[in-house]
């Protein structure tokens, strides 16, 4: 406590710390707050009883706590583990982990687009640091309506024809992938000056250009289906009664069996990012994933394919291609829109 009787900014984080691992003896209040999600209702804490909350989930009581902090809170953060361990909490103090990363800036053209003034973006700096304690901040929805708007004139001048409803729920996909991603595609220990232009860039190495990797690949059984009457189902079940010979060929090359075995990493690039506490790697292995994908559908053709049992197993490449990095984007909370 300070001398006038105000709790320090650590006094709180200790309080909260000891509520996450169920050790405080008291909750909060809840209310829902907005609409529910993909993922159920969403709740916000509420200083006093609500009707909603007897059916509210348990929240707190954590057996391991990750605090998503930078790295310039690492001596709080060890406050927090000091605290725990002083109390007798040895067990929770282990498992109480500072998960840090570097700094989060804006690129200076970024800093300009969000109304930051000469004075604070011509610094001589690389990058503009944010800072709410300096009222350098940044509000997440103005950052956000600021790139569904600039997805959304791409949407339309690639998609005319498309309903505004869908250009507008197309440009908030591709919005939120372009931040989702320039977040975990750096690694912890590297500064991320932001920058709208490179988010949006479909491109390059972005958000964007993942989602529109599996567009591709939708797009093509889509058309399978239209021309042949094909499904994925339908695809996979005539693989065992026809040739592999299309397997064999492209040994020449490893187009197919490369796209496949780097497809089926998944599980391994994840779980190795979960143990090192290091997302860049689920990013990076995403995006040579996309990449490879590109090169093979030039290289081999499905559509175009005149051979039906090349067709056949090069469509199941790219449907086995499409589940893995689908799974990929979920896992970093993006969304794959129908048309880009």
């Amino acid at each position: 406590m300070r001398s006038n009787g105000t709790v320090t900014y650590v006094g709180k984080d200790m309080a909260y710390q000891f509520w996450k691992f169920g050790l405080l003896g008291r909750d909060f209040h809840y209310r829902l707050f907005g609409e529910a999600g993909k993922d159920g209702p969403l709740w916000a804490t509420s200083s006093t009883p609500t009707p909603e909350e007897a059916s509210r989930p348990a929240f707190g009581g954590g057996h391991t706590i990750y605090n998503v902090i930078d790295v310039r809170q690492s001596y709080l953060q060890k406050l927090l583990k000091q605290a725990l361990a002083a109390a007798g909490h040895t067990g929770e103090a282990e498992r109480s982990v500072h998960f840090s990363y570097e700094m989060v800036a804006l690129s200076h053209s970024t800093a300009r687009q969000l109304g930051y003034d000469a004075a604070v973006t011509d610094t001589g700096k690389p990058f503009v640091e944010v800072s709410g304690r300096k009222g350098l901040g940044v509000k997440a929805d103005d950052l956000i309506d600021t790139l569904v708007a600039k997805a959304r004139g791409e949407v339309a001048r690639r998609n005319p024809e498309l309903p505004e409803a869908e250009q507008q729920k197309t440009a908030e996909a591709i919005a939120v992938a372009a931040v989702r991603y320039f977040l975990v595609r750096f690694s912890r220990g590297k500064v991320i000056a932001f920058d709208i232009d490179e988010a949006m860039n479909f491109e390059g190495e972005s958000g964007p250009y993942l989602q529109y990797a599996v567009v591709r690949a939708n797009n093509i059984f889509q058309k399978l289906r239209d021309r042949d009457g094909l499904d994925e189902a339908q695809v996979l079940a005539r693989l065992t009664a026809i040739s592999p010979e299309e397997l064999a060929t492209s040994m020449d090359d490893h187009g197919l069996w490369a796209l496949v075995l780097e497809a089926s990493r998944l599980d391994e690039v994840a779980q190795q990012a979960v143990k090192n506490l290091e997302f860049s790697g689920l990013a990076k292995w995403a995006f040579t994933l996309a990449q490879m994908f590109n090169g093979y559908y030039h290289r081999y053709p499905v559509l175009k394919e005149e051979n039906a049992d090349a067709k056949l197993w090069r469509a199941a490449g790219v449907a086995y291609f499409r589940n893995q990095l689908t799974r990929a984007l979920d896992l970093m909370g993006i969304d794959v829109p129908t048309r880009m």
